[in-house]
């Protein structure tokens, strides 16, 4: 097993954030650095080397770490980072763990799929963008969110171009994207605290607020959207909006059991599916919990993942009603049976790869995976417990949403904005 396939003669900076990560020793320290420090962008030399190429001391990590508190940690507007960090104590740490440069990885040939399949990247028309989110709409466009310049991509794969949609509210933020039963877009706002919903047929946008920073979104059957408080805390909140009628509606969820987790830090809401019989399914993040909300009794339930720090971040629901859960910080992917309440965990077969999102083929029940470091996207036969590889062409590709078009047999990812990587969406015809 390894981290990627590596081109021979490639330098220490074309290698897979996976490679770099690889360095660190394993355990909960790595674990909880990885949930805190590794999901805005790749990890690669830029990061762990000078301006003259030598490994950073202690107090340049040290440094680096007060200054990201004070961007993304406790008490700022974006509270991604947990109070753990101590500087000057993971400075010495990651002092020592990257001394020494990473290995050329190699990607192990058993996991190479029968067929290497057809894969096509498009870049965005922003490389500086981040394509947060993509969904294949039934005319067979590709919609993407453009997180940092507030707008819509509509993407023609047979053409290769792009159209541009503005989103009349300031400053939108689009994240998360779901389409409805009616083929409408529903883009989550995460500045605003809302939803933006076009209708292409006649080119108008509707919008609604939560009043907090949403994560993900899902268009029920029922005609219900589904959201989730990305840092909402005492109470955690999962919320439903009726467009109808524009009705919202509120679920307290319990924390994260993680005794880790400070009292008055969020356990970060985050993953959010909805099964065929309604039920919706919900991760915590940094707490490690999987939530099951019944929106008919509003009855909630929780577990843990068996791994502590696993990172459970943006799982799918199979057809069977399995739950299938990518761990990002502990390189696994997990299957949760509702019926027996029990997981199964298989790890990821490339090392350090970070496991970001889980699709699952409704018609073949083949699970897809989208990883953060390891520039490749996995397949897993769950019937075979058999993982395959395909590799993308770009360094530094965080992918952090897949959708799969199941009419074409089709799968598409979206990654970008790690400084200096272009931001592309890809098709793998597998």
């Amino acid at each position: 097993m390894s981290a990627h396939a590596t081109p021979p003669g490639a330098t220490r900076a074309a290698l897979p954030g996976s490679a770099w990560l690889g360095l660190l020793p394993d355990g909960e320290i790595k674990r909880r650095f990885i949930l805190d420090c590794t999901g805005c962008h790749v990890w690669n030399e830029r990061w762990v080397r000078d301006a003259e190429g030598r490994p950073r001391n202690a107090a340049a990590w040290g440094a680096s770490i007060e200054k990201m508190l004070g961007l993304f940690g406790q008490g700022t507007g974006f509270p991604i980072i947990s109070s753990w960090p101590e500087p000057a104590v993971l400075g010495a740490w990651l002092e020592r763990a990257f001394a020494a440069p990473p290995g050329m990885p190699t990607l192990d040939p058993a996991l190479r799929p029968a067929r290497p399949g057809d894969l096509r990247e498009y870049p965005v028309p922003e490389p500086g963008d981040l394509p947060h989110d993509l969904m294949v709409h039934p005319d067979g466009s590709v919609l993407i969110t453009g997180m940092f310049t507030h707008r819509m991509y509509r993407l023609d794969p047979e053409q290769g171009t792009f159209a541009t949609v503005p989103i009349p509210v300031t400053n939108a933020n689009p994240r998360a994207l779901d389409i409805d039963a009616e083929g409408r877009w529903l883009a989550l706002l995460g500045a605003p605290g809302g939803v933006a919903r076009y209708d292409p047929r006649t080119e108008q946008w509707q919008s609604w607020r939560f009043g907090a920073y949403p994560h993900s979104i899902v268009a029920a059957a029922d005609g219900l959207v589904w959201w989730n408080g990305h840092f909402t805390v005492d109470p955690e909140v999962i919320g439903s909006l009726d467009p109808a009628t524009g009705d919202i509606r509120r679920y307290t969820v319990p924390r994260a059991r993680d005794s880790d987790t400070p009292a008055g830090e969020s356990t970060i809401p985050y993953g959010l599916r909805v099964a065929p019989d309604g039920i919706v399914w919900a991760t915590q993040l940094r707490g490690g919990g999987l939530i099951r909300l019944d929106p008919e009794s509003g009855a909630v339930r929780q577990w843990q993942l068996p791994t502590p720090h696993a990172g459970p971040r943006r799982p799918d629901v199979a057809p069977d009603g399995t739950v299938w859960i990518p761990e990002y910080s502990a390189g696994k992917l997990a299957r949760f049976d509702p019926r027996t309440e029990t997981f199964t965990e298989w790890d990821v077969p490339v090392s350090d790869a970070l496991p970001y999102v889980v699709r699952v083929d409704q018609r073949t029940g083949i699970v897809w995976l989208g990883t953060g470091h390891g520039d490749v996207l996995l397949s897993f036969d769950p019937v075979r417990e058999r993982f395959s590889a395909y590799p993308l062409p770009t360094e530094g590709a965080l992918v952090r949403h897949l959708d799969i078009d199941e009419e074409r047999g089709e799968v598409w990812a979206a990654y970008g904005a790690s400084p200096g990587v272009p931001s592309k969406v890809a098709r793998l015809r597998p």
